[in-house]
């Protein structure tokens, strides 16, 4: 019985890491390593957001064609988790690089928002594991660390970025993000 179960679960960790592997991932712009973080340029997507309570199931209705089109659209890499001005938490989808914003189907929720995200540039941090809360806070003070020995101004709060399903247990991917002042791009000789 033991067996049984154990090579269902290394079924089911191999056929997750395989499914990983076919998700689209948003594209960015690598401009400079400092330490172990990354700064990067993120062009323009479309994105779909609703609160964190709700939110996958919601995002993933949507992308499951509950929306005006009754589309279905792929998954993609990574989900995003944000708060908004209040503090409440709030869950993203990237959508394809193939929808545009004028051929973006409008959701049929009003939990879901559909938005196209401005350009900037941001300095991530990679760490491995789940995302926990702790985990989090760690990996986005050691981005706060590296931004200010090297005089790097932050704005707003960290963003996580999360690239893999719950059920994919090793080899897992997240990232902590801040956006960059503009005014710190000159004095890193970025622009």
């Amino acid at each position: 019985m033991l067996k049984a179960y154990a090579y269902a679960v290394l079924t089911l960790v191999f056929k997750s890491s395989l499914m990983a592997q076919g998700y689209e991932t948003q594209q960015f712009d690598l401009i400079k390593i400092i330490e172990k973080a990354e700064i990067r340029f993120y062009p323009p997507a479309m994105k779909i957001k609703a609160p964190k309570s709700n939110g996958f199931n919601a995002l993933f209705g949507y992308i499951s064609g509950n929306n005006t089109n009754n589309t279905k659209i792929a998954m993609t890499t990574p989900v995003y988790m944000t708060s908004d001005d209040d503090g409440n938490g709030i869950m993203e989808f990237v959508l394809p690089k193939a929808i545009k914003k004028e051929h973006t189907p409008a959701p049929l929720s009003d939990n879901v928002e559909v938005y196209e995200s401005d350009s900037g540039y941001y300095i991530a941090y990679s760490f491995g594991g789940y995302a926990v809360d702790w985990w989090v806070e760690k990996a986005a003070n050691t981005l706060r660390n590296i931004a200010n020995s090297n005089h790097i101004q932050l704005i707003g709060d960290p963003i996580l970025l999360v690239y893999n399903s719950p059920y994919k247990l090793i080899n897992r991917k997240n990232e902590v993000l801040f956006q960059i002042d503009k005014k710190t791009l000159s004095a890193l000789n970025i622009e």
